[in-house]
């Protein structure tokens, strides 16, 4: 998002002073319709039509919650014939998994759902995760939905390949080092399950119930980010991210 922020008030400061407000406003608008095109909605088709080709049949691929890049590239690898199997690893509160799951048996792919401390079980059959991003930092590290990094942990312990979709949008030269910095805080009611012990866990002195939204996996857990500029290693990130600014 910051990215697309920082785009924007650079166009908008590109703007003749001598245009209508009609025609400043229609520039703009037209400006946004192409970066959207370009950097997001080509650049998903690209990484997803990459991802798809990694894919081989006999694969059994491992996901985490729900991203829709890594959606999009096992529908477009069962378009193409792959025979292959997920699994679908979740967590609470969100239970995001459940959808894609779900949407994937719908296609006829063979699925296997579980949650994340089914992992380290399940995992034992996996040739392959892919991963989505919320953003890829500057020192390599992804920062994604809260668990990802206990997912890319366990695979790299047993020494499956860890693949992560992700547009250079999302690329910053803001550096993670632990998941409080930058992260955000849901509801803590999410946590709460009705009529549960914890439903009135306000009343209750010196208990506070954290549920972060993200976390950061640590760039050598990472074996490969597949980008719409190729497939790079986490340590490539900073050079994408200047080469993406510098071509603004």
């Amino acid at each position: 998002m910051g990215n697309a922020i920082r785009w924007l008030k650079l166009e908008i400061s590109k703007i003749d002073p001598d245009l209508s407000e009609s025609e400043a406003k229609e520039s703009v608008c037209d400006a946004i319709d192409i970066f959207t095109r370009e950097r997001v909605t080509f650049a998903d088709k690209v990484i997803a039509d990459s991802a798809a080709e990694k894919i081989r049949d006999g694969d059994v691929i491992l996901t985490y919650a729900k991203s829709s890049l890594v959606q999009r590239a096992l529908v477009k690898a069962h378009e193409m014939g792959r025979k292959f199997r997920v699994i679908v690893v979740d967590s609470r509160p969100l239970h995001e998994g459940k959808h894609l799951a779900a949407a994937l048996v719908t296609l006829g792919i063979e699925v296997k759902y579980c949650l994340i401390n089914g992992l380290s079980h399940n995992i034992q059959d996996t040739t392959k995760v892919l991963l989505g991003a919320h953003a890829m930092m500057g020192n390599g590290r992804l920062f994604s939905r809260i668990g990802t990094a206990l997912v890319a942990m366990e695979a790299k312990e047993e020494d499956k390949p860890v693949i992560v979709l992700c547009e250079t949008i999302k690329f910053t030269d803001r550096v993670a080092l632990d998941s409080i910095v930058h992260n955000e805080i849901a509801p803590a009611d999410e946590l709460v399950i009705s009529g549960g012990p914890l439903e009135k866990w306000n009343d209750i002195k010196k208990l506070q119930l954290c549920n972060p939204m993200y976390d950061v996996t640590p760039a050598e857990y990472i074996d490969m980010i597949v980008t719409e500029s190729g497939n790079v290693p986490p340590t490539s990130v900073p050079v994408l991210h200047r080469l993406g600014n510098e071509a603004q």
